[in-house]
C-alpha cells in the first residue's frame, strides 16, 4: 500500500501524472525512513548489486535510501563489490548535489570496509575535489583527511600529496588552490617533518604570494599548523620571514589573517624575536586605520607581555595595556572583548613587571572592576589569589580585603561569588592566623543561604585545604562545626563532599597539645551521626569512615570500626548498600584491615543480602573469606553448606560473554517505598477531604442565616411603607421582589460551585505537592545509594 491515493474523478490524463508521481515520490507505510533492514535484506547480494549499478534509474526516495547507506551495502556485497566498485563510483559523478553529498559522507567507510575499496575512494575523492562547488570540495577533503589517518608510511606521501600539489597548482581555479592549502595544514602533522620542509612549506609560501587575496589569506591561516610540524631552523629561515612578510601587507583580509594568528607565531618565536620583531609588529598593529585589526591587536597584548622577559619589555606595551580601559580602546571590539581580554591576562602581566608596578596596575584592576560586567568580575575574582601571592599580605589586606568583602556582601551576581569562593583557601593561606580568623566570619555568612547549594559544595571541596592552614584552635572552635553542618546538608552531593573531607582534620590537630581531646571530640561527633535517626546521616557517618579507614588505621581500628560495622543491621536498604559498597572498596584496595574477621564477616553476610544483589548490577568479582582457625572452620561447615543450599550463588562468569546483569524484577526497596508512598497519600486525601466538608457546611450555613436576615429586613422596610399605590404598582413590587430573590440565589449558587472548585484545586495542589516530596525523598534515597 502507498501513501498517495488517487481519486477516481480525475481524468485520464491526470491519473496518469498522478502515477508517474506515485512512482517517484512514494514510499512503503511499513518503511521506516533510514532502516537499513526495510530496503536491503530483501534483496540477495546479485539484486543488490543490480540495484546499485542502475541507482540513476532509482526514484528520489529508493536513491536516497542507498546512497545513504552504501557502505553497509558494499559490506554485504563482500567479494562480488570489488570489481564493480569503480563503476557504481562513476555513477555519481554526474548525480545531483544532494546525492553526490550523501555518497561522499560515506565514502571514508567504504574505504574502512574492504582493502580493494581503497584506491577507488581515493580516485573519486580526487575527482570531487576538482568539483566546482566549493562545499562538495571542502566536504571531500574532510573524507580525505579522515582516510589519511589509515595510511601507513610512504602511502600518505605517495597517495595523497599528489592529489594536494596538482590542487594547489591550478592557477585557473581559485577555490582548487584554497582547498589544496586547507588540506596542507590538516595533513602537515601526518606528513611529518621531511615531506613538511621539502614540499608543503614551500608550497604554503609560493601560494602565499599568490595574485588572489582570498588565497594569501588562506595561506597565513595555514601557516602556524605547519610551523608546528616544521624546525625550528627552518621556521626561523624561511617561515617566520615569511610571516613577517605578509604582515606588511596592505591588503585589509591578509592583515586581518595575520593579527588573527599572531599568538600562535608568538609560541614558536624566540626571545631575540618577540623583542626585536614582533613588538614592533604589534605596536603597527595597535596603530592601525583598521579598526577591527587595532582590536585583536589589543586583545593579544597581555598574553604577548606575559611571553616576554621582564628586563626586555617594550614601555609603550605597558603604556597600551594600561589604556585598554580607555573608552576608546574597549569599544573596539563588540560584547567587550578587549576588557575581558585585558581581565583575564592581568596576573600573568602583574607576574610579569612585577610588584613595583603594583600601584599602576591597581588603578586599572579597580576600573575593570568598576564595569559590572558578568565575565570581566568572575575572571577578576577567581585570580584574586594568584594577585594576592605576588603582591604579599600586606599590600593584599590593603587593596583586596574590600574587593572579597563586597564579592560577600553586595555581589549579587552568584557566578562571581563562585568565582571567588573556589581558591578562597588558598587566598588565605599567605595571611597571618589573626586575619584567618577574621575572615572567617564570611564562612558562617555564606553557607547560611540554603538556595545556594554549589557555593557550599565549594566550601566543602575546601574543608581539607581548611585543615592543614589554619590552627588546631581555630579548626576546633569555627571550620569542624562548619564541616559537619555541611555533612547534614539537604543537598546529597553537598554531603557527600563534606564527609570525605573530615579525615583530614585529624591530621590538622596532630601537632597541637590538646590534640587527644580535639581528638576524642571529632570521634564523638562522628559516633553522634551513627546514632542518629535520621538515614542520611547514618550515610554520612558511613562516607566519613571510608575515607578515615584508608589514612586513619589506628583511630578507625579502635573507635570507628565497631560503630561502622553495626550499621549492617540497619533497617534502611539504602544504609547497608552504601556499607556495602565502602566495604568492598576498600578491600579492592588492600587496606591493613583487610585480613580483620569481623569486617570480612560483615562484608559476606552483606554480599548474600536480597536487596542488596537486587541493587548490584554486577556480581563482585572479589571473593572474600575470613581467615579463621581450622576448629572454628569445621564448626562452621554445616551452618555455611545449608546456607549455601537454601540460597544458590551466581556463577562466576566473564563480562565478554554477558557484560551486564540485566534485573527483571524491581527491586524490594523500591516498591516498599512505592505502598509507603500511596498508603500516605490516601491517609492525607482521606484527611484533606473531611476537612473541606467541615468548612464548606460551616460557609453555607452562613450564607443561609445571611439570607434570611436578608428577607426579613426587606420584608419589614416593605410594611412601614404608605399603601399609595396601585394593584398594578403592588403587583410589580411582587414581581421586581422575586427576581431580586432569585438573582441572590443564583449568584449564591454560583459562588459556592466557584468555592467547590477552588477547594477542589486547593486539594490537587496539595496532593500533588505531598507526591513531589515523596518523590524527591524516594530519589535522593537511590541516589545516595548510586553515588557510593
Amino acid at each position: 500500500m502507498y501513501n498517495i491515493k488517487i481519486s477516481p474523478k480525475l481524468k485520464s490524463d491526470d491519473r496518469s501524472i498522478m502515477n508517474q508521481i506515485l512512482k517517484e515520490e512514494a514510499f512503503f507505510l511499513n518503511q521506516k525512513q533510514g532502516d537499513i533492514h526495510s530496503f536491503v535484506l530483501d534483496d540477495d547480494q546479485d539484486q543488490l548489486l543490480n540495484k546499485l549499478l542502475n541507482v540513476h534509474k532509482m526514484t528520489n526516495i529508493d536513491k536516497e535510501n542507498y546512497t545513504k547507506h552504501i557502505s553497509y551495502c558494499v559490506r554485504n556485497l563482500g567479494q562480488k563489490s570489488t570489481d564493480k566498485l569503480p563503476m557504481i563510483m562513476e555513477k555519481y559523478k554526474n548525480e545531483d548535489e544532494r546525492f553526490q553529498i550523501m555518497f561522499i559522507e560515506q565514502l571514508n567507510l567504504i574505504y574502512e570496509a574492504s582493502l580493494q575499496a581503497q584506491q577507488p575512494v581515493i580516485q573519486i575523492l580526487s575527482f570531487f575535489l576538482l568539483n566546482s562547488i566549493l562545499k562538495i570540495k571542502e566536504l571531500a577533503g574532510s573524507q580525505l583527511t579522515k582516510i589519511a589517518l589509515h595510511l601507513q608510511g610512504d602511502e600518505k606521501g605517495n597517495q595523497l600529496l599528489p592529489i594536494i600539489i596538482k590542487m594547489a597548482h591550478d592557477d585557473l581555479n581559485q577555490d582548487n588552490r584554497i582547498v589544496a592549502l586547507q588540506l596542507m595544514g590538516k595533513l602537515s602533522s601526518m606528513f611529518g617533518i621531511q615531506l613538511s620542509e621539502s614540499f608543503i612549506a614551500f608550497e604554503v609560501m609560493s601560494l602565499g604570494e599568490d595574485s588572489k587575496q582570498d588565497v594569501r589569506k588562506e595561506a597565513v591561516n595555514q601557516l602556524p599548523l605547519v610551523a608546528k610540524v616544521v624546525g625550528k631552523d627552518f621556521f626561523n629561515k624561511k617561515l617566520f620571514p615569511f610571516y613577517m612578510k605578509r604582515c606588511k601587507e596592505t591588503n585589509t583580509k591578509v592583515k586581518t589573517a595575520c593579527v588573527e594568528h599572531f599568538l600562535q607565531i608568538v609560541e614558536l618565536s624566540s626571545q631575540n624575536q618577540k623583542t626585536a620583531d614582533l613588538t614592533a609588529q604589534l605596536l603597527q598593529f595597535q596603530n592601525d586605520s583598521n579598526k577591527y585589526v587595532k582590536g585583536v591587536a589589543y586583545r593579544c597584548l597581555a598574553r604577548f607581555i606575559a611571553a616576554i622577559e621582564k628586563d626586555k619589555i617594550e614601555p609603550r606595551l605597558i603604556e597600551n595595556y594600561l589604556k585598554m580601559a580607555d573608552s576608546d580602546i574597549r569599544e573596539l571590539l563588540p560584547e567587550q572583548q578587549v576588557m575581558f581580554a585585558c581581565a583575564y591576562g592581568f596576573p600573568a602581566v602583574l607576574q610579569t613587571v612585577g610588584v613595583a608596578r603594583w600601584q599602576q596596575l591597581h588603578k586599572l584592576f579597580n576600573h575593570l572592576w568598576k564595569q559590572k560586567n558578568e565575565r570581566i568580575c568572575k575572571t577578576l575574582a577567581a585570580s584574586l589569589h594568584e594577585i594576592a601571592k605576588i603582591i604579599g599580605a600586606e599590600k593584599a589586606e590593603i587593596d583586596l580585603f574590600p574587593v572579597l568583602e563586597t564579592i560577600f556582601v553586595k555581589e549579587p551576581n552568584d557566578n562571581v561569588l563562585m568565582g571567588c569562593v573556589k581558591n578562597l583557601s588558598q587566598f588565605l593561606k599567605i595571611f597571618s592566623d589573626e586575619k584567618k580568623e577574621a575572615f572567617l566570619e564570611i564562612f558562617f555568612f555564606i553557607q547560611r543561604d540554603l538556595k545556594k547549594w554549589r557555593i557550599r559544595e565549594s566550601i566543602a571541596n575546601q574543608l581539607d585545604e581548611m585543615a592543614l592552614i589554619f590552627p588546631a584552635e581555630i579548626i576546633f572552635r569555627m571550620i569542624l562545626p562548619i564541616a559537619f553542618k555541611l555533612c547534614t546538608d539537604n543537598v546529597a552531593q553537598v554531603r557527600k563532599i563534606a564527609s570525605s573531607k573530615i579525615y583530614a582534620f585529624f591530621q590538622g590537630i596532630k601537632d597541637s597539645p590538646l590534640s587527644e581531646q580535639y581528638q576524642t571530640f571529632i570521634i564523638e561527633s562522628m559516633i553522634g551521626f551513627q546514632k542518629s535517626s535520621v538515614f542520611y546521616q547514618r550515610q554520612s557517618f558511613i562516607q566519613m569512615c571510608s575515607k578515615i579507614m584508608q589514612f586513619e588505621d589506628a583511630i578507625f581500628q579502635q573507635h570507628l570500626l565497631r560503630p561502622l560495622l553495626e550499621l549492617a543491621q540497619d533497617k534502611v536498604q539504602s544504609v547497608r548498600y552504601m556499607l556495602y559498597m565502602a566495604l568492598e572498596n576498600y578491600l579492592k584496595i588492600q587496606g591493613r584491615q583487610q585480613e580483620n574477621p569481623q569486617l570480612l564477616e560483615v562484608f559476606n553476610q552483606l554480599s548474600n543480602d536480597k536487596t542488596i544483589k537486587s541493587l548490584v548490577k554486577y556480581k563482585p568479582t572479589l571473593e572474600v573469606q575470613a581467615k579463621e582457625p581450622e576448629s572454628k572452620q569445621q564448626e562452621n561447615l554445616l551452618p555455611n553448606s545449608e546456607m549455601i543450599s537454601q540460597e544458590p550463588q551466581l556463577e562466576e562468569i566473564d563480562d565478554d560473554e554477558i557484560p551486564q546483569r540485566i534485573v527483571q524484577e524491581e527491586p524490594d526497596i523500591l516498591k516498599q517505598l512505592r505502598q509507603e508512598k500511596q498508603e500516605f497519600i490516601k491517609k492525607q486525601e482521606e484527611i484533606q477531604k473531611e476537612q473541606l466538608e467541615k468548612e464548606s457546611d460551616e460557609k453555607l450555613i452562613e450564607q443561609v442565616s445571611q439570607i434570611t436576615i436578608n428577607e426579613n429586613t426587606e420584608a419589614n422596610e416593605f410594611n412601614d411603607q404608605p399603601t399609595q399605590s396601585v394593584d398594578d404598582s403592588s403587583d410589580q413590587s411582587i414581581k421586581n421582589n422575586e427576581s431580586q430573590e432569585l438573582q441572590q440565589f443564583e449568584q449564591l449558587q454560583g459562588q459556592g460551585e466557584q468555592q467547590q472548585k477552588e477547594n477542589d484545586g486547593l486539594q490537587q495542589n496539595e496532593e500533588y505537592e505531598q507526591g513531589s516530596q515523596n518523590d524527591q525523598k524516594e530519589i535522593n534515597t537511590e541516589e545516595d545509594a548510586s553515588q557510593l
